[in-house]
């Protein structure tokens, strides 16, 4: 019973964020009351988590969503402050475009549909058909019709589950555990190799490279199943399929660091780290405004790494021992980066075709993928098999070997 704990605890920040958009005023300071009892109530979930929940896969993205629905409360409640008369006056001027009616597009006043609508707000991480929608939403080329999505989707779960299951192993397949083994969990050895291990070569790159690989897709995966799942029973239950385009781009996408995560892997997080930043560094730090997009970079950044550090603790890792907030933090060194390289290389470039550059974007989003993301997942991959739980493999699905 005690694992149903943090899975409630859950539910109650979500029923909290919903329940005081639907009844309070825009402006009610009862708002920002419920955004500190959200944050306490996250808290407490972190402690539950990792008691109850220790050394599964469950309560890792559990404990990530939490802190995750923090921002997002804060964002609902005092920073956009939303309100359903604002979205009957959104949908009032989409309908000369726009002919769908479903439960995320109240048309009256009803308390009922004004309930509703908040408690799907809460979930609508992307504020999708609703006058606060992200920029540059991954939308639909043609949105489909009920049964077509259904199918779809369906079909999409299947293959998520699929690879999930194909790309990871037991942790008692002795390949496995000798591969293990050979990883480091010291930042430092982590990001420089060379300079902490001697005779650190090609099979130890080739290591990294199968991890890093495995772990990508799997996490990919993971998304894709807890989205289209959610999908599924959403428009199965009446909802329109436009509510739920694409948890995120194509890998085309992903030609540089701001593409990758703005495009590529999820753009769940973008309205509820770019509204908190804005909120910062306009209201309370009141920076110039060519400042602002700087700061919106490394705020969302390391808020990210603090979130994702949560979710190493749900994992069963110390503290201590997390290397999120390295790997998210590095992020921010590599827009920076290639921002620079972008000017200096700029009177060159001009003369080089878009396929080619786009080329070169590809191979550098993927080289410092390499360098970065170990120093994140590999004291997760370590902490995993130490537990016994079922982890990436490097081993791709084709059968063990010593690499």
């Amino acid at each position: 019973m005690p694992q149903w704990i943090p899975p409630a605890q859950f539910l109650a920040i979500q029923l909290l964020t919903g329940t005081t958009v639907a009844f309070t005023p825009a402006n009610s300071p009862l708002r920002s009351i419920a955004s500190l009892i959200v944050l306490i109530l996250a808290y407490c979930m972190q402690i539950s988590a990792n008691a109850h929940l220790h050394g599964t896969r469950f309560g890792a993205p559990l404990v990530a969503m939490c802190w995750m629905n923090v921002l997002n409360g804060i964002d609902l409640l005092v920073l956009t402050r939303a309100d359903y008369d604002k979205q009957l006056a959104y949908n009032t001027k989409q309908k000369p475009t726009s002919k769908d009616k479903s439960p995320h597009e109240p048309q009256t006043k009803s308390l009922l549909d004004k309930y509703l609508w908040s408690l799907n707000l809460s979930f609508n991480y992307r504020r999708i058909n609703t006058p606060w929608q992200i920029h540059a939403l991954t939308t639909f080329n043609k949105t489909p019709t009920r049964t077509r999505f259904l199918l779809t989707s369906l079909l999409k779960l299947t293959i998520s589950i699929a690879i999930i299951q194909l790309f990871t192993l037991e942790t008692t397949d002795p390949y496995l555990g000798r591969a293990v083994d050979k990883l480091p969990v010291r930042p430092a050895e982590i990001l420089l190799p060379f300079r902490y291990h001697v005779g650190w070569g090609k099979g130890d790159l080739f290591l990294r490279f199968l991890f890093t690989l495995s772990f990508g897709i799997v996490a990919r995966a993971f998304i894709v199943t807890g989205y289209t799942a959610a999908a599924v029973v959403a428009v199965a239950l009446g909802q329109e399929p436009s509510m739920w385009p694409p948890v995120g781009g194509g890998l085309l996408d992903a030609c540089s660091i701001r593409r990758f995560w703005g495009k590529t892997w999820h753009q769940t997080l973008r309205q509820l780290l770019c509204s908190n930043a804005d909120f910062v560094s306009g209201t309370i730090l009141r920076l110039p405004v060519r400042f602002q997009w700087c700061f919106r970079v490394i705020f969302a950044f390391l808020v990210s790494g603090l979130v994702h550090t949560g979710m190493d603790v749900g994992f069963g890792v110390r503290i201590d021992e997390s290397g999120a907030l390295w790997f998210f933090a590095l992020q921010i060194l590599g827009v920076a980066g290639e921002m620079l390289a972008e000017r200096l290389l700029a009177p060159v470039s001009v003369f080089l075709s878009r396929g080619v550059r786009r080329g070169v974007g590809f191979v550098w989003v993927a080289v410092f993928m390499l360098w970065t993301l170990p120093v994140w997942i590999y004291p997760i991959l370590v902490q995993l098999y130490a537990d016994g739980v079922r982890m990436m493999s490097p081993f791709l699905g084709l059968g063990g070997w010593d690499v």
